[in-house]
């Protein structure tokens, strides 16, 4: 049966303890664990014990790494997931770990949309663009709506994109074929296009 060997606190992460057991493993553990199991050297861990303070130390790890991430910058509950599995965590106690921060209300998919929309409605971005950045960022569609109720309206934000980035109306078709790219690429429709470039301004231009 393991037994424990000695137990030292991480000298990288503060709260965390290293569980060394003479059979040459290794657990890492957080406080919680430390007390509601007892860890001291000298300590036998039966088979049953030690697979509850395996997987406990699982879910510390998993929680501790996600309480990182969205303090480094805000997250979908599925970008965090991901991220969290992508640095080794166990899918089961990545869900766990988002779940629970969802619950504390440090996750917030609907409120996260909304920062996304927001955003790229400020860089001059039309509603394809900002759909599609939602979709990047694995946002439930469930949150898409009042999210995107947040932009502005859309001729609005391609008339103040092109008033921004160009020094009047286009005065010839090669200018004007050249803002009408640059608003499409920046996810605006066509008909939201047509109504701020108007025509051609010589010859009729063929949206088809």
């Amino acid at each position: 049966m393991p037994k424990v060997d000695r137990v030292e606190p991480s000298k990288h992460v503060r709260g965390r303890f290293l569980v060394f057991l003479d059979t040459g493993a290794l657990i890492k553990v957080g406080e919680q664990e430390l007390l509601d199991f007892g860890l001291r050297p000298g300590l036998e861990l039966e088979g049953e014990t030690l697979q509850r303070l395996i997987a406990s130390s699982e879910d510390t790890s998993a929680r501790e790494r996600a309480a990182r991430m969205i303090g480094a910058r805000p997250l979908s509950k599925a970008e965090l997931v991901d991220k969290l599995v992508a640095k080794g965590e166990g899918r089961p106690q990545a869900e766990r770990a988002a779940d629970r921060l969802e619950e504390l209300g440090a996750l917030n998919d609907g409120e996260y949309a909304k920062t996304v929309v927001r955003h790229y409605d400020r860089m001059g971005y039309g509603p394809q663009k900002l759909r599609e950045e939602l979709y990047r960022r694995k946002i439930p569609r469930d949150c898409w709506a009042d999210a995107l109720a947040e932009a502005r309206p859309e001729e609005e934000a391609a008339a103040d994109y092109l008033a921004s980035k160009c020094r009047g109306a286009a005065s010839d078709p090669r200018s004007y074929q050249r803002q009408t790219n640059a608003l499409r690429r920046r996810g605006f429709s066509w008909q939201a296009i047509r109504s701020v470039m108007g025509p051609c301004p010589t010859k009729e231009n063929d949206w088809d």
